[in-house]
């Protein structure tokens, strides 16, 4: 494999990934993402959040809480998968992946 094959395949391996990921934000509520966010040691009370940083960091904290809950494939266990199926992995990707493939 080529290192341009490599970095569209690692590109495709994050679009991928980040996929799962927006996808399992999507699917809470605000009321979930609250408690997400502060489910493992975040700020407590409502009050703490306030203005875009804190809706921000609301954001970033219970992003960084679902990634660690969800199991998403390492990247060589994925491309072992991709190389099965590319169709199935193509379809449920974003697309970021086009902006890294060499010009």
């Amino acid at each position: 494999m080529g290192e341009a094959e490599d970095r569209t395949l690692r590109a495709k391996y994050l679009d991928w990934c980040s996929a799962r990921v927006a996808e399992g934000l999507l699917d809470l509520s605000a009321e979930e993402m609250y408690a997400l966010a502060h489910s493992e040691g975040g700020e407590a009370g409502p009050s703490s959040v306030s203005g875009d940083e804190s809706y921000r960091a609301l954001v970033q904290r219970a992003t960084e809480v679902l990634l660690a809950r969800m199991s998403l494939p390492s990247f060589s266990e994925w491309r072992r998968e991709y190389s099965a199926s590319p169709e199935r992995y193509e379809a449920e990707m974003l697309g970021f992946w086009k902006e890294a493939e060499p010009d």
